[in-house]
């Protein structure tokens, strides 16, 4: 190809992104205008939901109609698994490719780091359903990629990111195995950085691609602990600029899902361009309580069905409350070499997740002390842990305190000094009393020196 010719092909590519811009800013609606679309839609009948088994856990979970091969609900504070609908099965998840190239993306690189953009990468965009009209040699920024991965499911994008981190794919995906296995997603791995079933020619050919929807949860758990990631996910579109000052605009390809009340985030992958399921990841939240959604398998015109009978189904069944206040009583504990028992405190309020009007808490916890504890314990001390189990095996571990001191050996100073510490009362009137007592004997000392100096002037004079 000529110079003049790349020059017109480039030329041309930033003038199908400008106008893609422009009909994004025209077409991408706002959130709460969407939402009669989609309940007139689901009332047209346009997909109608049958439901999936689900596994309730002798009525601990709920029964949600979803039409997706596999979903999970849990929740994104302890990974508390809130609803599954079948067996947790390895099978090929996009999302999790993706969703893993993105994270190692963003705890290696600034959103600034602009990555140049090779051939290979701008053959992968040009097949591509939402074409990013990338050219070789162009520079994009990480933010706009990781976006680009997020709202349009670009291969191209992933490709890029690995390129740049590890040079290679076939490198990249190393580091995604390895990150995986430090993550303790067992049950995880990885052939390529777009999903895709059909493994590209590389080392890892003839290598099965497979997750399951806990290892999945896993990783988004922990993508949500990076700021830019959920900042990103949150919004249904982000504006940017490249170097050349040229505005792009990205939305989401599920913007509609900010439509449905509860939810506050999601994305598609579908993996193979042809296919008509993708998976999906969704954020929802009411209030501090917050779950992470997650579909494998689900038809493209029955997803914002089936995310909003999750929500809806999530949050009419559960809420969130005060296991535990801080500075409420746990009880008196024994604690070896200590000559007597040490009333405990919880040291942070605790929120936790049940069914709707059941305390869902097993009477029974353990205390498990956090070192070899000695004299003095001082009011406030950390004197462990105590865990709390619930009805579906989750397990809650916090932090209690001394509730008041116990020093070395029972004397008249140390009962003193805890009665004082006790009653602020007594302690103020004795501090008065003091001071009292002390300018009562300075006045009688310069009283008496006085006196003396009178008497010796009388003998003098």
């Amino acid at each position: 190809m000529s110079l003049s010719s790349r020059s017109r092909s480039g030329h041309s590519r930033r003038k199908y992104r400008l106008l893609a811009c422009l009909l994004a800013g025209l077409f991408s609606v706002p959130a709460g205008y969407v939402h009669a679309d989609i309940d007139s839609a689901s009332a047209a009948g346009v997909a109608t939901l049958t439901p999936t088994t689900a596994e309730t856990a002798s009525g601990t979970m709920p029964a949600i109609t979803l039409t997706a091969d596999q979903a999970l609900i849990s929740s994104t504070a302890r990974g508390m698994t809130l609803y599954r609908s079948s067996e947790d099965l390895k099978t090929n998840i996009p999302a999790a490719s993706k969703l893993m190239t993105v994270v190692i993306a963003l705890d290696a690189l600034s959103l600034d780091t602009q990555v140049t953009i090779s051939k290979d990468v701008e053959k992968i965009d040009e097949s591509a359903s939402f074409p990013l009209y990338l050219s070789k040699g162009e520079k994009c920024s990480v933010k706009y990629l990781v976006t680009a991965v997020l709202y349009r499911d670009s291969d191209a994008a992933a490709r890029s990111l690995a390129e740049y981190i590890s040079n290679s794919e076939d490198s990249f995906v190393a580091r995604m195995n390895e990150t995986a296995k430090t993550l303790n997603m067992t049950n995880t791995r990885f052939a390529n950085t777009s999903g895709n079933r059909s493994v590209a020619a590389n080392s890892y050919e003839t290598s099965v691609q497979y997750s399951t929807l806990d290892d999945l949860s896993i990783l988004f758990r922990y993508a949500l602990n990076n700021t830019s990631f959920r900042e990103i996910l949150t919004k249904y579109r982000a504006i940017m600029f490249q170097n050349d000052g040229t505005p792009v605009s990205l939305s989401n390809t599920l913007v509609s899902a900010w439509g449905i009340q509860q939810i506050k985030g999601a994305a598609e992958f579908t993996g193979d361009s042809d296919d008509d399921r993708s998976s999906v990841i969704a954020l929802a939240s009411v209030d501090d309580f917050e779950v992470a959604i997650f579909l494998v398998g689900c038809k493209n015109d029955e997803i914002y069905q089936n995310l909003s009978h999750a929500a809806e189904g999530i949050f009419g069944f559960y809420e969130v409350s005060n296991l535990v206040e801080a500075g409420d009583a746990y009880r008196s504990i024994t604690i070896d070499g200590i000559p007597s028992p040490v009333d405990a405190v919880f040291r942070n309020t605790v929120r936790y997740i049940h069914p709707i009007g059941r305390e869902y808490i097993l009477p029974d916890t353990t205390f498990t002390p956090s070192k070899a504890l000695t004299l003095p314990i001082r009011k406030g001390d950390l004197l462990g842990q105590v865990s709390f189990s619930l009805e579906d095996g989750t397990k809650i571990v916090t932090e209690v305190a001394a509730a008041d001191g116990i020093y070395s050996q029972s004397t008249f100073f140390s009962d003193t000094y805890t009665l004082l510490q006790s009653n602020r009362n007594i302690t103020v009137i004795l501090i008065l009393a003091s001071a009292i007592f002390c300018l009562a004997g300075v006045i009688r000392i310069f009283i008496s020196i006085r006196k003396h100096q009178r008497v010796r002037r009388r003998r003098n004079g």
